[in-house]
């Protein structure tokens, strides 16, 4: 039915899929073949991961014991330093150039990050802001585009560098995110996020060992949430909730990886007029020997894992699918 696909198009939201380990993620055209909620929130989250290359490894010293040479992100031009804060601390300004192709996109404007309360980045408690100023990225095959810009704090509840729990497994890294954006689409529609989330490093052992998890940081109506907006289609207005935190695990012996998406569960939960409930339920940590498989897929939680279980909820409708990752 014409509503139930449109409410379907209304429902791809974010669920969160961090990717501050993972380098291997360039998607195809026709994933971003259209605008799609995910994508503004999928963004953010890569220039917060750009932003944690720069202070981990340019700033923090972290390329020593990542034991490779430290380039700037994808899409980077250059890093401006030359002005402080109120502070008196640098201002650090991450500069995109619009011609120079990351993957299957290209990226502009800045990302500025500054740190706001403590001494140093790596302090207990140290809070550093990253604001998006016309932060821009393009898919190259179709010319679709959506723009950031907002504020994002980053609380650095456990003090250290995400590098420290590879040299030392007794070290956990935990950062808080409190903010809000605007995500501009290539059709001026313009939607808001807000972030409520917490990421944790740790590690067993080495780099074989590493694990990264996402969580929510706020509870709203008795459940743990991690983002809230309003989706791009109808505005209709939605919260992302965290039933099992999202947990990577580096699956190999070096930096690269891979990393595996092993457990996790998210529901995504819309408010529209005169149906209830609507929800977009995502769990990971499956696995499918092919995308068109007809049996049902397995449930293994472990570096095997390569696909979703999906559930979509649209009133008295329930579907189910698996999606490969």
């Amino acid at each position: 039915m014409k509503t139930q696909h449109i409410i379907l198009a209304a429902l791809t939201i974010s669920l969160i899929t961090f990717v501050s380990c993972k380098k291997d993620k360039d998607p195809t055209p026709t994933e971003k073949s259209k605008p799609s909620d995910q994508a503004g929130s999928n963004e953010a989250d890569e220039a917060i991961e750009d932003v944690n290359d720069v202070i981990n490894n340019k700033i923090g010293g972290g390329a020593g014991y990542r034991v490779a040479s430290y380039n700037l992100p994808c899409g980077v031009v250059k890093i401006d330093s030359n002005t402080t804060n109120a502070q008196g601390k640098k201002v650090y300004v991450i500069k995109y150039g619009s011609q120079t192709p990351c993957g299957y996109e290209y990226k502009s404007g800045d990302v500025k990050f500054e740190l706001i309360n403590g001494n140093k980045f790596s302090d207990t408690g140290a809070v550093y802001k990253i604001t998006f100023i016309n932060y821009k990225v393009e898919v190259r095959a179709n010319g679709q585009t959506v723009a950031l810009n907002g504020t994002i704090y980053v609380t650095n509840v456990s003090g250290g560098y995400v590098w420290m729990p590879i040299v030392n497994s007794s070290v956990t890294i935990v950062h808080k995110l409190r903010g809000s954006f605007n995500v501009t689409f290539n059709d001026e529609v313009t939607r808001p996020r807000n972030y409520y989330q917490r990421r944790t490093w740790s590690s067993t052992g080495g780099w074989a060992g590493l694990t990264f998890e996402a969580n929510g940081d706020t509870t709203i109506n008795g459940k743990i949430i991690a983002e809230t907006g309003n989706t791009y289609e109808h505005n209709f207005p939605y919260q992302t909730e965290i039933i099992t935190p999202l947990r990577w695990s580096n699956c190999g012996n070096t930096w690269a990886g891979p990393y595996v998406l092993k457990t996790g569960e998210a529901k995504a939960h819309a408010e529209v007029p005169n149906i209830s409930p609507v929800y977009f339920q995502v769990e990971a940590g499956y696995k499918m020997n092919s995308p068109t498989q007809t049996e049902p897929p397995i449930k293994v939680n472990d570096c095997t894992s390569n696909a979703y279980k999906i559930t979509v909820v649209i009133g008295q409708q329930t579907t189910t699918q698996y999606q490969m990752y």
